[in-house]
C-alpha cells in the first residue's frame, strides 16, 4: 500500500526556528527601525505570528520562504502603524534608496531564504533588471565595479538595483503559475500569398513555441513576462524568440506589450464562418454552376480547350476561378498593398487555429507562376476526392518552354538539349507529343482568350445574381472577423475575409458533385484537373 509523504510535524518546525531564524530575524528588524527597542517589538511581534501560525497546523511548502513573507508583512503594519502616529514618510528620503557596498543584513536573508525562489524569478525577469540582479546578486560584483564596467555613475547603478530588488521581492512573494501552454501547446495552421522571396513568414513559424507565442499575443497585447508565465519559458530565450517573431513583422510592439500583426482565426471564428458559408451554399452552387452550364457552348468556340480537356475538366477550373473572380469585385484596391515588408516581400499571413469542429474538407489552394511577358500558369489544388496529389505543380522554367512551344508551334525535334531535358519533366504530366508536335493536357488560354470568355460569362443574367449572393456572404464574413479581430487589424480584413471566402471554391465543387453535375476524375492522383496556362 502506497503510504502518505512525510511531513515536518509542529515540533520540528518549532525548533528550526527557534535554532535558525530568532537571531536573523533580530537584525532584519534592526536594521528596518532603526532602533532597537523597536526591532525587539517588531521581532516579537513577527514570532507571535509564526508560532501561532504553527500550533493552528500550517506546515508551509517552503519553511523559509515562508517565514521571510511573514516577517516583510508584519514590518509592512508596523510601518503604515509608525507613518500615522509621527506622520512621517518613512522609507523615501535617498538614505532608503543607498545600496552599501557589501551586502546588508537583510540582503543576507534575501539569500538566505530559498534559492530555488531566486532562480525562478530571474529567470522570468525582463533583460534589464535580470542582468543587474545577476551581477550583484548571484556574481557577488560590487555596486562600483558594476558602475564601471556599464560606465554609468554609481548612484545611477544603486537606483536601478534598488527598483530590480523591489521586482525581485515582489515577485518571490508571489505564486507564480504558469500558464496552459506550458504543458498543453496548442497548434495553428497557416496561409500565405504574394512574394516571399527570402522565405519568410516561413522560415520563423515552423515551431511549437513561436506559434503559441502568436497564438496567446493574437488580440490580446501582452508582455514579455506574460508570454514567459503563459508558455512557462525562461525570459532570456522569450527574448529571443520574440526578436525573431518582431523583425519578419509577425508581432507587433505596442506601449511595452506584444500582439499578433496579423489575423488568426480561431475554432469559434471558423466555424461561424463556416456556418454562414454552408447557409445558402446548395442556392450558390446552382447559380454558378448554371452560370457556366449556359456559357460553355459559346465558350468552346472560342478555342480555349485544347489537348485532353473535356468539358468536365474545364468545369473543374471555371467554378473556382469564377469564384475568386466574385471575391476580388468586393475588395477595394490591391489587397497587398499594405503588406510592403522589410526584407522586400510582399505578402499577406493568416493562421488557423486547428481543430475538428468543421466535418469536411473545404479548402482548396491556388498556385500560380510565370510574369506579364511570358506566361502564367495557375493550378487549383482540391484537398478532397483524392486529388491532393496529382501530376504536380509547374514550375516557370516548365511553364515557359510550354507556352513557347505550342505559341510558336514548335516541333518536339526542334528542341536543344537544355530543353530536351526540361521537356522530359513535362512530358506525361502537363502535356504530351504525337507526331512531333505538342499537344496540352491542361486548358490553354491564348492572348485575349480569358477576356473574351469572362465577356461571355458577365454578359449572361445569372452572372450579377451570382455576384450578389457572393456579395452578401463576403460582408457576413467581413462582420465576423471584424466582430473577433482587434481594431488596428481591421485595415487589412479585406485580404483576411478573402482568404477564408477561398472555402467557397470547395462546396461549390461537392454541391455540384453531389447534384451530378460534375464528375470526379476517373484517376484523380494523375490529373491535371484544375491546371492552366495564359499565353501573352
Amino acid at each position: 500500500m502506497d503510504m502518505p509523504p512525510q511531513t515536518e510535524s509542529e515540533e520540528n518546525l518549532m525548533e528550526i526556528f527557534s535554532t535558525q531564524y530568532i537571531e536573523t530575524l533580530f537584525y532584519f528588524c534592526l536594521k528596518k527601525t532603526g532602533s532597537t527597542a523597536e526591532a525587539e517589538d517588531l521581532a516579537s511581534d513577527i514570532t507571535v505570528n509564526i508560532l501561532a501560525a504553527l500550533k493552528r497546523g500550517t506546515v508551509p511548502a517552503s519553511f523559509s520562504a515562508w517565514v521571510w513573507k511573514i516577517a516583510r508583512n508584519r514590518y509592512s503594519v508596523w510601518a503604515r502603524l509608525k507613518r500615522r502616529r509621527t506622520d512621517e514618510v518613512s522609507g523615501t528620503d535617498i538614505g532608503a534608496l543607498e545600496i552599501p557596498g557589501d551586502q546588508s543584513v537583510e540582503e543576507d536573508c534575501i539569500q538566505a531564504e530559498d534559492k530555488r525562489l531566486l532562480r525562478r524569478e530571474l529567470a522570468f525577469i525582463a533583460g534589464e533588471y535580470r542582468n543587474l540582479l545577476v551581477a550583484y546578486y548571484v556574481e557577488g560584483r560590487r555596486v562600483q565595479d558594476i558602475a564601471d564596467g556599464l560606465g554609468q555613475p554609481e548612484g545611477t547603478v544603486k537606483a536601478n538595483l534598488f527598483r530590480s530588488r523591489k521586482r525581485l521581492k515582489e515577485g518571490m512573494n508571489m505564486a507564480r503559475e504558469f500558464g496552459i501552454r506550458s504543458y498543453n501547446p496548442e497548434d495553428v495552421e497557416f496561409c500565405a500569398s504574394g512574394n516571399q522571396s527570402s522565405g519568410l513568414p516561413w522560415t520563423v513559424v515552423g515551431r511549437k513555441i513561436p506559434k503559441n507565442i502568436l497564438l496567446q499575443a493574437h488580440n490580446n497585447p501582452s508582455t514579455l513576462e506574460d508570454l514567459s508565465m503563459e508558455l512557462g519559458i525562461a525570459m532570456p530565450y522569450m527574448e529571443e524568440e520574440v526578436k525573431i517573431l518582431t523583425d519578419a513583422t509577425l508581432l507587433r510592439e505596442m506601449g511595452g506589450k506584444y500582439v499578433t500583426n496579423f489575423f488568426i482565426a480561431d475554432k469559434e471564428c471558423q466555424l461561424a464562418v463556416y456556418q454562414a458559408q454552408q447557409r445558402d451554399s446548395r442556392k450558390r452552387s446552382r447559380l454558378i454552376g448554371g452560370l457556366v452550364e449556359d456559357c460553355l457552348p459559346e465558350i468552346e468556340r472560342l478555342s480555349i480547350l485544347q489537348g485532353r480537356v473535356n468539358d468536365d475538366g474545364f468545369k473543374w477550373l471555371l467554378f473556382p476561378m469564377l469564384v475568386d473572380r466574385f471575391n476580388e469585385a468586393n475588395t477595394t484596391g490591391n489587397i497587398f498593398e499594405s503588406f510592403q515588408r522589410p526584407d522586400g516581400g510582399n505578402w499577406g499571413f493568416m493562421g488557423l487555429e486547428k481543430h475538428h469542429l468543421i466535418p469536411e474538407s473545404i479548402t482548396m489552394e491556388h498556385n500560380c507562376c510565370g510574369n506579364s511577358k511570358i506566361t502564367l500558369f495557375g493550378s487549383y489544388g482540391p484537398h478532397d476526392y483524392g486529388m491532393r496529389e496529382r501530376a504536380g505543380r509547374m514550375n516557370f522554367a516548365q511553364a515557359a518552354l510550354l507556352a513557347d512551344l505550342l505559341k510558336n508551334h514548335r516541333a518536339l525535334s526542334s528542341l536543344t538539349g537544355s530543353e530536351k531535358r526540361l521537356w522530359e519533366e513535362i512530358d506525361g504530366r502537363f502535356a504530351h507529343g504525337e507526331n512531333d508536335q505538342v499537344v496540352p493536357d491542361l486548358a490553354v488560354f491564348e492572348p485575349g482568350a480569358m477576356e473574351r470568355m469572362f465577356q461571355i460569362l458577365t454578359n449572361h443574367p445569372a452572372y450579377k445574381q451570382a455576384e450578389q449572393a457572393v456579395e452578401a456572404l463576403y460582408r457576413e464574413v467581413r462582420d465576423i472577423l471584424k466582430t473577433n479581430s482587434i481594431p488596428i487589424l481591421h485595415e487589412q480584413l479585406d485580404y483576411y475575409v478573402s482568404m477564408l471566402m477561398c472555402d467557397i471554391r470547395m462546396m461549390l465543387i461537392h454541391d455540384e458533385v453531389e447534384a451530378g453535375r460534375l464528375q470526379v476524375p476517373e484517376h484523380p492522383g494523375s490529373s491535371t484537373v484544375g491546371m492552366y496556362l495564359c499565353i501573352d
